[in-house]
């Protein structure tokens, strides 16, 4: 996770340029996606030798849905500079309906009611590759 953070930290591109605009950095938005994806890879395959009420189960359980919720940030804050850049329209052609993010924002999150609710990522999948 520290990669990561360390990848978000330098996600965004500072006001420098002629326009004064906030912008992603690409190069390290790609990466750090790349990242985030191959690591959820890593869990999964571990999740899926542990028993699913084991505490090593809960514990990738929980991992993931922390690197989930990181890619979530990072398309958010994609949609804000969008916004605030006036190019909503590219966007939605990428990413699609914000609502969608927002609910899987609250799917993956965990707080004080996580355990009672049992929330885990049993119904996430990866697809198999080729």
């Amino acid at each position: 996770m520290k990669k990561i953070d360390s990848l978000y930290n330098k996600l965004l591109l500072n006001a420098d340029s002629p326009d004064k605009k906030v912008k992603i950095n690409e190069q390290v938005r790609s990466t750090l996606i790349k990242k985030i994806l191959d690591d959820l890879k890593k869990l999964r395959i571990k999740q899926d030798k542990n028993d699913y009420i084991s505490d090593e189960y809960r514990k990738l359980d929980y991992e993931m849905r922390t690197l989930l919720l990181k890619e979530i940030q990072v398309i958010l804050d994609e949609y804000v500079l969008a916004k605030e850049n006036g190019d909503l329209k590219s966007w939605k052609e990428t990413y699609g309906d914000i609502g969608h993010y927002i609910k899987n924002f609250y799917y993956y999150r965990m707080d004080g009611k996580y355990e009672s609710q049992k929330k885990t990522l049993k119904d996430y999948k990866f697809l198999v590759e080729d």
